[in-house]
């Protein structure tokens, strides 16, 4: 059996935010992050005469598809802040996934839900969904 490859991490030190020109504000206080699932659709090409009745397919176009994440709710300030800025501008606006190994996932998307919850024997939370357009671009690490 093989032995886990040395640079594998926890994902402790991974950050999202937005950037603008140059400069990547990365949210102060996330503590979940799910980036984004990409997937492709699947067109079918079935005709009369396809090979022993099976179902033909290609590939059809791709979606970036969406980024969620949780954060310790301040309300109306730092991260919820942003958020609730970006959700009023109606705008697409680029942002970035840094990883702990200096990769980074940058794609352009705009917020489509914000929450908050605010239990009442435990911490508050916010919330926030990012919907991908376009193709989201992996970079290595140096």
């Amino acid at each position: 059996m093989a032995a886990t490859n040395d640079k594998t991490d926890i994902g402790l030190l991974t950050t999202f935010g937005k950037v603008v020109g140059a400069e990547y504000t990365p949210f102060a206080e996330m503590t979940e992050l799910n980036p984004p699932e990409t997937s492709r659709d699947s067109v079918e090409f079935t005709h009369f005469a396809s090979p022993d009745g099976y179902r033909e397919f290609k590939p059809g176009l791709s979606d970036g598809g969406e980024v969620s994440m949780t954060y310790n709710l301040i309300a109306a300030v730092m991260d919820d802040a942003v958020i609730h800025a970006h959700l009023a501008t109606r705008t697409v606006e680029t942002w970035r996934v840094r990883y702990p190994n200096g990769a980074t996932l940058d794609f352009r998307g705009f917020a489509t839900a914000h929450g908050h919850a605010t239990p009442i024997d435990d911490r508050m939370t916010g919330s926030a969904t990012w919907k991908v357009t376009g193709k989201p671009v992996l970079t290595a690490g140096a």
